[in-house]
């Protein structure tokens, strides 16, 4: 899974990844991508498909960090 979102395109880093079961059938993932820019529109989109109908994570809450600053996030494996 992190290996997947890692390769996205435009992405630098991946932290705070979790994934859950919600059920015996239902399953649920959270993460953090660092990228230098807002990646294009569908990107979320296109992710969450993905990750729905390769991965079987059928809610997905996806955060996009970006900028320079991005890196200072507290969640990340330098902090």
């Amino acid at each position: 899974m992190k290996a997947y979102l890692r390769n996205l395109e435009g992405v630098k880093e991946v932290h705070d990844l979790h994934i859950w079961a919600m059920s015996t059938t239902d399953f649920a993932l959270s993460a953090h991508l660092l990228m230098d820019t807002y990646p294009e529109p569908g990107f979320l989109k296109t992710v969450e498909h993905t990750l729905e109908h390769d991965f079987q994570i059928g809610h997905s809450t996806i955060q996009i960090e970006v900028g320079k600053d991005a890196g200072e996030c507290k969640l990340s494996k330098g902090h």
